[in-house]
């Protein structure tokens, strides 16, 4: 993967809702590791890469954040 430069997500929605970024670039600025998870899930799922399979992505990690937040995980 190329280097990229991270950024706080706070930074990254503002990106992202200024139009600057789109969802790929969210997770290709967010971390290292979102960007091999990103890829693997895009494998799995036999997903091309992109901003839609990205913001899928988004939803996705969202979706754990929330579940882990429940049940006292996070």
């Amino acid at each position: 993967m190329a280097q990229n430069e991270y950024y706080p997500e706070d930074v990254l929605v503002g990106k992202v809702q200024s139009g600057e970024y789109g969802w790929l670039d969210y997770v290709n600025h967010f971390s290292a590791d979102w960007q091999e998870e990103y890829a693997r899930y895009c494998e799995e799922k036999g997903l091309a890469v992109g901003n839609e399979s990205a913001a899928e992505f988004v939803r996705f990690k969202d979706e754990q954040l929330e579940a882990a937040m429940e049940s006292g995980d996070a």
